[in-house]
């Protein structure tokens, strides 16, 4: 005859276990679940899942770093001069495949998506009332002057000449772009500009509060052209904020939600290293997010890549008053989560997704 548990025990002589028992057994729950293999999938509400049912898969897995590799990148080589011989760090000769392959194409969201596979934890939440993507990139306003383009090209094409001279090489730069730019102008307003823009940029570093811009205003009643135009200036990571109502219904469906909050609690903590006498940390787990119908990803709503949650508030009065159940379960709670993406999206991810016949709008 097997023996009996704490709990069982306590079941058994007709009085609830105590908390310590409860905790205890929690405890153990906990540690089994960590050193096993296999995945425990956690659900609210505890319901039936049918085919036409909506809900929000979210599996969850330690942090796989991308392995980033910059060894290699560069090397030191002998360069002789009128000085001797002297070292200088120059690009290898396959700096750009090497770049590509360990750095550019070697992301998180890829290094971690096999480890989500087989995931330590998985938690089914219904779809919140409100959901939506956002994808934004970022694009600026760029401006560059006949001047300024003259002084670039200038200051560009001498100090590529000679690195070690570079100093010399911007003063000649201001000087050619100060003689050479007022003699191939034929126009005397025009040079009076550009005498003037001069005069306002010199004035400007010596720390008036006037700009050359400002001098040709006055002086002639016009501006240099500033070519305006929109540059893309990069990309951004994609935010998603979630909002769930929780109403336990029954006494396993509060056990359920207090691991489920348990899980979410602890898969966002950062770790101690017990390896490095704590002079590091490690990262907190990683999170696949899956809008579901049924047994099949949801085919019309957006897709996720790897996320880290970032952000938990739990509210344990979410209807403005403290009330519990006779186990001390609050009878209603509201969880906001926010999770973000470990990289942003590229136009590749689509075509990815269309390679394999994906009918959802995409991420």
């Amino acid at each position: 005859m097997s023996r009996l548990s704490p709990r069982e025990e306590s079941l058994k002589r007709g009085r609830p276990p105590s908390r310590s028992q409860n905790r205890n057994t929690q405890q153990k729950k906990d540690k089994k679940q960590e050193k096993g293999s296999k995945s425990k999938s956690l659900r609210y509400p505890y319901a039936m899942l049918t085919d036409d049912t909506d809900y929000l898969g979210i599996d969850i897995a330690d942090y796989v770093p991308s392995g980033a590799k910059i060894e290699g990148l560069v090397e030191a080589r002998d360069v002789k001069d009128k000085d001797g011989t002297r070292k200088e760090i120059v690009a290898t000769n396959n700096f750009e495949t090497k770049f590509v392959n360990s750095i550019a194409l070697n992301t998180a969201s890829k290094s971690n998506t096999k480890q989500l596979k087989k995931p330590l934890h998985q938690i089914v939440l219904p779809i919140p009332q409100q959901i939506t993507d956002t994808n934004s990139v970022n694009w600026d306003n760029s401006t560059l002057n006949p001047l300024e383009a003259f002084g670039v090209s200038a200051a560009g094409s001498i100090m590529g000449s000679n690195l070690q001279n570079a100093t010399a090489n911007v003063l000649s730069a201001v000087n050619t772009v100060i003689g050479v730019g007022k003699d191939a102008i034929a126009n005397e307003s025009t040079r009076q500009a550009i005498t003037a823009a001069l005069a306002g940029a010199a004035v400007g570093a010596a720390g008036g509060n006037v700009s050359g811009s400002q001098l040709v205003s006055r002086a002639t009643g016009q501006v240099f052209n500033p070519n305006l135009e929109l540059l893309f200036q990069g990309v951004n990571l994609r935010s998603f904020p979630f909002s769930f109502q929780i109403f336990p219904r029954n006494r396993n469906e509060a056990e359920v939600v207090k691991e489920i909050i348990r899980v979410l609690k602890m898969s966002m903590a950062a770790k101690k290293s017990s390896t490095n006498s704590g002079i590091f940390i490690s990262a907190p787990r990683v999170f696949q997010l899956t809008y579901m119908k049924g047994k099949d990803p949801h085919p019309f709503l957006n897709k996720f890549l790897p996320m880290a949650l970032t952000s938990m508030n739990l509210s344990y009065t979410a209807s403005n008053t403290y009330s519990t159940f006779y186990d001390g379960t609050p009878t209603h709670m509201k969880l906001d989560l926010v999770f973000k993406e470990l990289n942003p999206i590229y136009f590749e991810d689509y075509e990815d997704l269309i390679s394999k016949n994906d009918t959802s709008v995409g991420y």
